[in-house]
């Protein structure tokens, strides 16, 4: 077994980079932390983290002493890049970040430079949100690649690239959890079987590159006039957060999941038409039939779709919207 002690920063904001710093620090320490910018207060003595700021600091034995720098604009930020200067590492984690890095952090000094662990087989789904996109095309498989952060947008050469099959009803919550576990383990077992000197980085073929933008918040809205097979696609791609929603009679519900089915709505039949009948509800899309299994009311805690219908009382032909 290889041995070497490798210090790393990590760059990380979002709820990926959170599971993946947890599984790295069982591994090795970071030397340093930076995530994004603290958002607003909930109240007087509350401050808003993001999930890496909510590890770090909630953190209990290894984690204290950790220096913690939360900035909107880290490749700029005078306290990153005085812990760059003073804290030397061997390499950087930058992952679902939600910033650009740029000189003079990108031109690392250290003999490895910045990687990503990106959830996606790159070049496919290059971008802030890979598993959704996966998710929404209903792809069979997403993948796990660790690669050098360049200046192109995830474009860098590839240290490290795994399979991950993806189940035909998984969610972007359990996806995300193996994502981040398989490419943890990988990086770690990298390490414990090769030196550093004989690590092999192998460019992209941008001929094959596809691009997973940030999701809008008009994405997770549900809408009927899509095929069954998409809507429930749609719902494993924002299920358990933030949720894919629709909404009845003026208030919000959350579609936590959901499965095509078949059938042929009858004549004049229209999208969203609620289908109570036994057992789950379904609603009516542009092909077929979407049978709802788990939902949340606004403002209630999760439920099944049976519970939630045997409380309705329903009008005739009623619509989600």
């Amino acid at each position: 077994m290889i041995i070497e002690e490798l210090r790393y920063a990590y760059f990380g904001s979002g709820v990926f980079a959170a599971r993946c710093l947890e599984l790295l620090s069982e591994w090795r320490m970071p030397s340093w932390v930076v995530t994004s910018h603290v958002g607003a207060s909930r109240g007087r003595n509350a401050r808003v983290r993001s999930p890496v700021g909510e590890l770090v600091t909630s953190g209990a034995g290894a984690w204290r002493g950790i220096p913690l720098v939360e900035s909107a604009s880290a490749s700029s930020d005078e306290a990153v890049l005085e812990l760059k200067k003073n804290v030397l590492v061997d390499f950087a984690f930058v992952v679902d970040f939600g910033q650009f890095i740029r000189e003079p952090l990108l031109d690392y000094n250290g003999r490895i430079g910045c990687l990503n662990i990106h959830p996606s087989g790159l070049p496919r789904y290059r971008g802030a949100a890979p598993i959704q996109r996966a998710l929404m095309d209903g792809a069979e498989d997403i993948g796990v690649s660790i690669f050098k952060l360049g200046r192109g947008m995830d474009s860098g050469p590839l240290l490290i690239q795994e399979k991950l099959a993806v189940a035909p009803f998984e969610d972007f919550g359990s996806v995300s959890e193996r994502a981040a576990v398989l490419g943890v383990e990988a990086f770690i077992g990298l390490v414990s079987k090769t030196s550093v000197r004989e690590w092999n980085f192998l460019p992209q073929d941008e001929a094959l590159a596809t691009y997973a933008p940030k999701i809008s918040s008009g994405e997770e809205r549900i809408d009927w006039r899509m095929t069954a097979s998409a809507i429930s696609n749609r719902v494993r791609a924002f299920s358990p957060r933030p949720g894919a929603w629709t909404t009845l009679r003026g208030k919000r519900l959350l579609i936590l999941s959901a499965r095509p089915i078949e059938g042929n709505p009858e004549n004049g039949a229209q999208p969203g038409e609620l289908r109570l009948g036994g057992g789950n509800p379904s609603v009516v899309s542009s092909d077929g039939f979407v049978e709802l299994i788990t939902v949340q009311p606004e403002g209630k805690k999760p439920l099944p779709a049976s519970a939630w219908k045997n409380g309705l009382r329903m009008c005739a032909k009623e619509c989600l919207k």
